[in-house]
């Protein structure tokens, strides 16, 4: 066995910081799995912010109940799991096989990419003593370090790294080690252009608006990817990136409308841009924003990608390592999407990954995703961890559950193809002139001894040599889902008031006891809110950021509470849809919603259609007294019924609100539906509250409205009986 630890920190003790609950938690996002909560105290991370120390809840391996730890797996020297090959091409490339995106290795095996950034020795006083005691020259070192790493399961080194000292390496050794150069481009161009600055973590630009639109730009990109020529057949590189953490975001129209030099080609840009719109710039709008920054993306990414594409063909293109608010921004990932193989996110911020931002990332650049950087520090490294992002825990243990934590959600997402951990070596306070975020932290695997932090490496390597076995455990559907089949299910439909605007209060974003929600897999897992987060329908995917309290909601809780029985949900709404859209086959609408409730089927049993819908369709309905728009109501209950192969399903209608305009929508449509629908029924908005945008109910008005719903729909179950 490979010596792992040269140089090994005597374990951490366990502190205060962890404290095991006695009660199960299902797992975040996945169907009936079950963890014993492991809490730990962490410091949580805001830029700009002293943040107050708190509890989190924990999942790590060896508490997922039912997961059997293994110790020994067969993988290749790319850390690649041999179970099944598939096309080998000599380099790593990416599949979508069913569901779930994959890496390619090199043979055509199936592989999670999990590397470390900055794979280098520190340049302090310090670290070069130490490196030359402990290994005499950099070639020995790196020798040293790719067999230690390779046995904690990470076979690659992320950016920043040695990658020609790897490059050499790779000649020789019989277990290649994959490397990620970062090419620079615009930062590079900035050093050339004039007027960048560092900042903590990455570099700043004029009012942070990048050089894209300069005429030399694209040449200088051409220029600079000739140098990947000589990579082209190398097996052993991974991707490119193109540079870190760019100032992408709503903030680049006015940064570049606000620039002093009116002949710069991105004021021009932007300025052409505006008028082209058929906008003043008083007269901007969020909307406006998003779309320009779009556009600036769109631009940069074209570009770039061209370039390392006309040199090097076979590898993939790795993105420009997005973070922020530019993570966020779906127009960036739309973007990033067309040209990347691989969307690369640096993440920190939340303790959990977000599966509502993972799924908008994965919706949205319809491409699998990397997170580039992410990392816990650990007050008993003897570092201040005044510096740079992360949460900050008290134990080299609690930062290894952290890791596991963090992975196992990342898991979570079909489209998921790896991590880097950033990063190899800790911050050391003796060195100078380095970045302003890596003074004084504890992120590394190593100290500034080259010693392995034993206790946060052990659990790393249970981890990541685990990682295919959890996505089989991860993606078989739980006995205990299963038990409870065939379950009552509800199809919940319409628009923005079905999906829900309001925000969710911190108390329900649990999840919710025997509710299950139909995920895009075609499965039931555990409720929680949001709850049209699944909605295939394609407009709905853009509303993923807004969705809030749907009526759903309180509907499916009552009636659990009543029946004390299992529950199915069904959400696919889309704010702002038609009539026109749901009515009958053939309208996008109708044809996703049948889908999946025909899926739902599997499961169990519909019982009830929940709708609210025709705020979009009020004002032209009025021209016939709203008699086009019951027939089509009428007709999309008729083919529901039908095609579902349910002809009395029930059909529960809600009002608009009590809004002036909706009074005559709400009397003649709603409130007349059992005249014109048979076995269906209403619920009136009476006593509701909309939010100031005087559109969507509020929290508070939606659970009310979904109370209403489930009386209706226990209504039509006792009268079955």
């Amino acid at each position: 066995m490979k010596n792992l630890f040269f140089g090994i920190i005597i374990f951490s003790q366990l502190i205060n910081s962890q404290s095991q609950a006695n009660s199960k938690i299902k797992l975040n996002g996945l169907a009936g799995i079950y963890y014993k909560s492991l809490i730990i105290e962490s410091k949580p991370w805001e830029k700009g912010k002293d943040l107050p120390w708190a509890s989190y809840e924990t999942c790590i391996v060896k508490n997922l109940e039912g997961f059997k730890i293994k110790t020994k797996n067969n993988k290749t020297v790319y850390g690649s799991d041999t179970s099944s090959k598939f096309k080998s091409t000599g380099f790593f490339r990416v599949e979508k096989q069913g569901k779930r995106w994959w890496i390619i290795d090199p043979f055509g095996y199936r592989n999670l990419q999990v590397a470390v950034n900055s794979l280098r020795p520190g340049k302090s006083e310090k670290n070069n003593e130490e490196l030359k005691k402990q290994f005499g020259e950099p070639k020995k070192w790196l020798k040293a370090t790719i067999d230690s790493l390779n046995d904690i399961g990470i076979y690659g080194a992320g950016s920043w790294s040695e990658d020609e000292l790897v490059k050499q390496y790779n000649k020789d050794s019989k277990t290649p080690f994959t490397y990620s150069p970062n090419l620079n481009f615009m930062s590079s161009y900035g050093k050339k252009h004039g007027g960048t600055y560092q900042l903590a973590g990455n570099t700043g630009y004029p009012n942070q608006c990048i050089f894209v639109f300069d005429p030399e730009f694209e040449q200088f990109c051409d220029e600079r990817a000739k140098e990947l020529v000589q990579n082209s057949n190398d097996p052993n590189l991974f991707g490119y990136f193109s540079d870190n953490e760019l100032p992408l975001g709503i903030e680049n129209l006015e940064g570049y409308l606000k620039l002093e030099n009116k002949s710069d080609a991105g004021y021009i840009a932007a300025t052409k841009w505006l008028e082209n719109k058929g906008v003043s710039t008083e007269k901007i709008t969020d909307k406006l924003r998003e779309e320009f920054a779009g556009f600036v993306a769109d631009k940069y990414y074209s570009i770039v990608s061209k370039a390392i594409k006309k040199y090097d063909p076979n590898h993939l293109y790795l993105g420009s390592r997005l973070h922020g608010n530019a993570k966020k921004t779906e127009s960036i990932i739309v973007a990033a999407g067309k040209y990347c193989d691989i969307l690369s996110i640096n993440y920190y911020g939340d303790w959990s990954p977000d599966p509502t931002l993972i799924d908008i990332w994965d919706r949205s650049a319809k491409k699998p995703f990397i997170v580039t950087e992410f990392y816990t520090k650990a007050m008993d490294a003897g570092l201040a961890n005044t510096t740079g992002a992360g949460f900050t825990v008290h134990t080299q243990t609690d930062k290894g559950y952290a890791y596991q934590h963090f992975c196992l959600n990342l898991l979570n997402s079909k489209s998921c193809v790896g991590w880097h951990y950033f990063k190899y070596q800790d911050n050391d306070p003796t060195a100078k002139n380095v970045d302003p975020s890596n003074t004084d932290s504890n992120k590394g695997l190593v100290n500034n001894s080259f010693q392995y932090y034993k206790s946060f490496v052990t659990l790393m390597k249970e981890f990541n040599e685990n990682k295919y076995n959890l996505i089989q455990y991860l993606e078989t559907e739980s006995p205990t889902v299963k038990a409870k089949e065939p379950m009552d299910i509800i199809l919940a439909i319409g628009q923005s008031n079905m999906s829900g605007r309001g925000e969710i209060p911190v108390e329900d974003s649990s999840k919710m006891t025997d509710v299950f929600l139909l995920n895009k897999d075609g499965n039931f897992e555990p409720a929680a809110q949001p709850l049209n987060k699944y909605s295939d329908i394609e407009m709905a995917i853009k509303e993923l950021k807004l969705q809030g309290v749907s009526p759903s909601y309180s509907c499916m809780l009552n009636l659990q509470k009543t029946l004390k029985k299992p529950l199915g949900l069904v959400m696919n709404s889309q704010g702002g849809s038609s009539i026109k859209l749901w009515f009958k086959p053939g309208k996008p609408n109708y044809d996703s919603s049948l889908i999946r409730a025909k899926e739902a089927q599997k499961h169990g049993k519909l019982v009830a259609i929940i709708w609210n819908q025709g705020s979009t369709d009020n004002k032209e309905a009025q021209g016939d007294n709203f008699e086009t728009y019951k027939a089509n109501l009428k007709e999309m209950v008729q083919n529901l019924r039908k095609d579902l192969n349910e002809p009395n399903l029930p059909f529960i209608v809600g009002e608009l609100s009590e809004r002036v305009d909706f009074i005559d929508f709400n009397t003649k449509v709603v409130r007349t539906v059992k005249d014109y629908i048979p076995n269906s029924d209403f619920v009136t908005a009476e006593g509701t509250k909309l939010l100031e945008d005087n559109i969507h109910f509020d929290a508070k008005s939606a659970t009310i409205l979904g109370e209403r719903y489930a009386l209706k729909v226990l209504g039509f179950l006792q009268n079955k009986k």
